[in-house]
């Protein structure tokens, strides 16, 4: 009967929490399309410009003490590598009116170390010195048409005038020619691309490229000139991406409202983010770890079934009650580096000792 009582109570703590991680935004899930506010797009209203030249406009910076980061400290020294991690969409109140978000509001910042840098950079953390940028992101509403055309282009613009300026400074002020690993995530993902082919793809800093890791946006396979899709888990100078969906039954799916379509990934490049070769699929042995929201670090929890421009998997395997919880959850969008985390922190050392050892 006790043990019983336990397993309720243990049920009910977790549905509790559920609520919390919701209310935050970490397990939050609409049910049916949202409908966002708008204004006309003008420069008269936009917030401050950061100042990368003060750290304070750095969310992670080596010279930056960031506590939320502590968890995830290993004993093996960091390589000297720099690791340009640019976070996804978090501006996503459908009745905040603003267009691009305010980087010296504080509710801002701790929402970007609380979620993006705790849950996704801390991936590469580990690895070398990591610099990830406050910046002026579009609101998510833009990635609809009738926003895109209406003011959500110039917001987009502004967030990528943001991060070049950002990159600018620290390849000037930070980086003395080390070698670099571009990384970032949806919306931070699609402005990564952008670095990509301004700053490397056929030009000299192509040849401090350790590699590039563009997930959850898409990336066909004529993206660049000549940074390839790399195959094989310790190759450098490329680029790897994926996009996550859950494996589901067609009823389920018809319901299920993805924040990256399928439609608009279709034909894109994948990378199998567990293996890192051609393999379309996956056994739950290869896999080295899922984050999960407690910190704790699931391995062979996940197994990809199949691949083509995007990964299909199944529900991970972290114990009875938290399953419960993850299988509320359809779009697994948000999840795209905490199912993959420890095999990305792995994987970023890997290239990074490649590279190390060639160059």
């Amino acid at each position: 009967m006790l043990k019983f009582t336990a397993v309720v109570m243990k049920y009910f703590l977790l549905i509790g929490i559920s609520f919390i991680l919701s209310s935050c935004g970490l397990l939050y899930e609409p049910s049916k399309p949202v409908n966002y506010k708008s204004q006309s797009f003008s420069k008269d209203n936009l917030p401050l410009k950061p100042d990368f030249q003060s750290i304070d406009s750095w969310a992670v910076h080596p010279n930056k003490k960031v506590d939320i980061l502590a968890d995830f400290e290993v004993k093996k020294p960091k390589l000297d590598v720099d690791i340009f991690f640019i976070y996804p969409t978090l501006h996503s109140d459908s009745k905040d009116l603003s267009w691009n978000s305010d980087v010296y509001n504080e509710n801002t910042k701790n929402l970007v170390l609380k979620s993006s840098v705790k849950y996704q950079s801390s991936a590469w953390y580990s690895t070398g010195n990591l610099y990830v940028p406050y910046y002026r992101q579009a609101h998510l509403r833009v990635f609809g048409p009738e926003f895109w055309n209406n003011g959500g282009e110039k917001a987009y613009e502004l967030a990528y005038k943001d991060l070049k300026q950002a990159f600018i400074i620290f390849l000037e002020k930070y980086n003395t020619n080390r070698p670099i690993i571009i990384a970032g995530h949806s919306q931070g993902a699609g402005h990564a691309k952008r670095l990509l082919k301004e700053f490397f793809d056929g030009k000299p800093l192509q040849n401090k490229l350790i590699a590039a890791y563009l997930i959850g946006t898409r990336v066909m396979e004529d993206e660049f000139n000549s940074i390839k899709h790399m195959t094989n888990e310790s190759e450098t100078g490329g680029f790897v991406t994926w996009n996550s969906y859950r494996l589901m039954s067609k009823a389920k799916e018809r319901k299920a409202i993805y924040t990256i379509s399928k439609e608009w990934i279709k034909g894109s490049v994948c990378s199998n983010p567990i293996t890192w070769d051609k393999k379309k699929s996956s056994n739950y042995n290869d896999h080295k770890g899922f984050l999960y929201l407690n910190k704790k670090i699931y391995p062979k929890a996940v197994k990809i079934e199949s691949i083509d421009d995007k990964l299909l998997i199944r529900t991970p395997k972290v114990g009875l009650f938290k399953r419960m919880l993850i299988s509320t959850i359809k779009d697994y969008h948000k999840a795209d580096i905490n199912l993959f985390w420890e095999d990305i922190r792995v994987n970023s050392r890997v290239r990074s000792e490649s590279y190390l050892k060639t160059k």
